[in-house]
């Protein structure tokens, strides 16, 4: 079923940034390398912290 009324947590919410952030990023990459790589930081640092959360949960649940 769709997800249209149901609240999205943050952890998804940066998991889908992060997914348009490398979309973006490959598509640049043929055009301006330089742009692509800030692409691919700024990804990179939201990628860091779906991990931190992750585990957050993780030493949470235990």
């Amino acid at each position: 079923m769709f997800r249209l009324f149901e609240p999205r947590s943050t952890l998804d919410r940066l998991r889908e940034k992060y997914s348009c952030l490398m979309r973006r990023a490959y598509e640049v990459a043929l055009l301006d390398k330089s742009k692509s790589d800030l692409l691919n930081d700024k990804a990179c640092k939201i990628l860091q912290e779906i991990r931190q959360m992750e585990h957050q949960e993780l030493c949470k649940d235990k």
